[in-house]
């Protein structure tokens, strides 16, 4: 095939007798190239997206990784229902046994969510930017005072510009939504849920909750 010629000739392949293996420098090259298509296909599938979208809320060290979210569903909520969660989320969301979230904003859904979570004795952590959290206060102090009550609810408050405007990682998905390039809000979500996926989910929350201090009261 002119295919493994061009790869023979490259020193990629070595042919002995009637079958052809890869070289040592070959091997090198396939290994290198595995994570380079898991990121293209993972690219690739949602190109727009991820180009018309700030990508600075993300580490290096995890968008190098990023082919690890694998397949990827896309959630937008219709106009009459903009303002309201997705009700399979919000079903697998109070069947996990944990919720790990961070938020840069209020979403008019969220008091309420979160007082369900912990009635429902989920493990529940959120992060908020010192802006969400003070439009939680201002709006909603009383479900938060609750939610700290409950003995299952964890509050922390990040203190810099967090760019991502939220991320939500439950046992079954990681869903995420990122503000466009332009800094403005966009309602559609990712929604990933294969392991590795939601192992990212987990260290990018990790990453914003190192520099975040806990909210003992309010």
């Amino acid at each position: 095939l002119p295919q493994i010629k061009i790869l023979s000739e490259h020193s990629l392949v070595i042919k002995e007798k009637d079958e052809c293996r890869l070289s040592e420098i070959g091997e090198i090259v396939v290994e290198d190239m595995v994570p380079l298509i898991g990121t293209l296909n993972v690219l690739e599938k949602n190109y727009d997206y991820w180009t018309e979208h700030d990508l600075s809320s993300i580490p290096p060290h995890l968008l190098k990784r990023i082919r690890e979210l694998g397949h990827c569903e896309i959630i937008e909520p219709e106009l009459n229902d903009m303002f309201d969660l997705n009700k399979d989320i919000v079903a697998q969301a109070l069947e996990s046994q944990f919720i790990w979230g961070a938020t840069a904003f209020l979403h008019p859904s969220y008091p309420s969510l979160l007082l369900d979570l912990v009635k429902n004795d989920t493990d529940v952590s959120v992060i908020m930017t010192e802006n969400a959290l003070e439009k939680h206060k201002d709006d909603h102090g009383k479900e938060l005072k609750m939610f700290l009550k409950s003995g299952n609810g964890k509050l922390y408050v990040y203190p810099n510009d967090m760019k991502l405007a939220s991320i939500f990682i439950a046992e079954k998905f990681l869903m995420m939504c990122l503000f466009d390039v332009r800094g403005r809000y966009d309602p559609k979500d990712l929604v990933f849920r294969n392991p590795d996926a939601l192992q990212w989910g987990k260290e990018l929350f990790g990453h914003y909750l190192l520099n975040s201090r806990k909210v003992m009261d309010l």
